[in-house]
């Protein structure tokens, strides 16, 4: 401290130290009010940027800094508290956003729809079978008893004139003597007579037969039926079933008649190149012994000498196929064989829930080769109507509908179309488009794994 004398010692030495004093006082206190302020700054902004971490497939993690889970290894990300405002768009840019699912920006190739005739070709798979129309049931035309039985299993071959059975029948002993009667006691009663012999020629009797009775002048109790028909016989409930066998040929004849009476209304039958399947059923429901009634149906013959060619063909497609029309027939087992035909019935079906076409064709038997139960495969061509194609690739299948892709001011957007036939890499437009209308060349490239297509109807 200043002595009083020192004071004294300096002029204006009072004055001068209270000015300085008060300068020293200022700056302290500035000092400390811009400290304080500085502080108070700096923890607010840690406190404002203080923010939470966690993970993502364990959200009871929860740091307050970057890091790894310490139980997956992932990497922390930051936890946005739920408030936090989204950003902003602007109503002017609204004509721009159009879901991903209905519009694809893209400059890839482009096709129109083209109006044409197609030539295309219709490829079959079918099997050879027996025709229905060369199958026939021989009837007993008149009641009695069968001695015996001259076939003995099904699908056994026989020829036209071939003897099948023997029976004993009383109304045809009968319709025996009254020709009989006529020709010793009226001879010139040439109506009665010839009458007399219709009924035994109606009955089932041959001319041969009914000469053999007028030579002989006596009635025969055992009466030979002879098979008008060649081919396989079998029973008349059995169904004949295309299952192929090796090739047979029909045994002769062994001949007979009434009482010993030759064969004289058979004609030989050519070796059948067309194989009898075989089938385990065995013998017939007839037996020797057995009391049969007149009509009943004894035995069926199936005519093997033409049969048929028989395809499935898709509902789709059966509109192009008529008969006449002109099918190339080749058999799977030897491709070199091949066989020119026409259609002859194009028959809708519906079986097990399939909508299909079945097509025939005859096919003449002209080798052994040709077996019953054989694959087939036949081949058509023609020429489609007038109508708007595409290429295959363009239209993009979903199962329940098909999508073509229109472009339309630089965009391409799905529409829906409706396909008909496909030929030659090329579908057909039913529905959908117009033939000024610009689609995608490869609809597969607008589309990826994750993306569906919805159409808006």
């Amino acid at each position: 401290m200043l002595t009083k004398e020192a004071r004294e010692g300096f002029p204006g030495s009072n004055i001068y130290f209270r000015k300085a004093f008060s300068c020293i006082l200022l700056a302290i206190l500035v000092a400390i009010s811009f400290t304080g302020c500085t502080d108070k700054h700096e923890h607010g902004q840690e406190a404002t940027e203080a923010v939470a971490y966690t993970c993502p497939m364990h959200p009871q993690i929860v740091k307050n800094k970057p890091g790894s889970c310490p139980i997956c290894g992932m990497d922390l990300v930051a936890k946005h508290p739920a408030d936090t405002p989204a950003m902003a768009v602007s109503s002017d840019l609204n004509y721009l956003l159009k879901p991903a699912n209905q519009l694809v920006v893209s400059d890839i190739k482009t096709t129109k729809p083209v109006q044409k005739q197609l030539q295309n070709d219709i490829t079959m798979s079918g099997v050879v079978t027996y025709n229905t129309q060369l199958q026939y049931i021989i009837p007993a035309r008149f009641g009695g008893r069968i001695e015996k039985l001259y076939v003995q299993f099904n699908y056994q071959p026989v020829r036209k004139g071939q003897k099948l059975y023997d029976i004993y029948s009383p109304e045809l002993v009968t319709a025996q003597k009254e020709l009989l009667y006529l020709l010793k006691n009226d001879p010139s009663n040439s109506a009665l007579i010839d009458g007399a012999k219709q009924k035994l020629l109606l009955l089932g009797a041959t001319s041969g037969q009914l000469n053999q009775l007028v030579r002989s002048g006596r009635e025969t109790y055992t009466f030979s039926v002879y098979s008008p028909y060649s081919g396989y016989v079998l029973d008349p409930n059995l169904t004949a079933t295309p299952t192929p066998t090796p090739a047979t040929t029909a045994p002769a004849s062994g001949g007979g008649g009434m009482s010993g009476m030759s064969n004289t209304g058979g004609s030989s039958m050519a070796s059948n190149s067309n194989p009898a399947p075989t089938t385990s059923g065995g013998g017939f429901a007839i037996r020797e012994g057995m009391y049969v009634t007149t009509g009943q149906a004894l035995l069926k013959v199936v005519d093997a000498s033409q049969v048929w060619a028989q395809f499935k063909v898709a509902s789709t497609l059966a509109g192009q196929l008529k008969p006449g029309t002109a099918i190339s027939i080749t058999f799977n087992q030897l491709p070199s064989e091949t066989v020119q035909s026409k259609v002859t019935l194009v028959e809708p079906v519906f079986e097990a829930g399939e909508n299909f076409a079945q097509v025939r064709a005859m096919l003449p038997v002209q080798s052994k080769t040709n077996l019953i139960g054989q694959l087939l495969t036949g081949k058509t061509f023609y020429t489609s109507d007038t109508a708007l194609w595409i290429p295959k690739e363009a239209v993009l299948d979903l199962g329940a509908q098909a999508v073509a892709f229109l472009k339309e001011n630089g965009v391409f957007k799905p529409k829906q179309v409706v396909i008909g036939q496909r030929a030659d890499g090329m579908a057909e437009i039913v529905s959908g488009l117009d033939a000024q209308d610009l689609v995608a060349t490869n609809a597969q490239f607008l589309v990826d794994s994750e993306s569906f297509i919805r159409v808006q109807q």
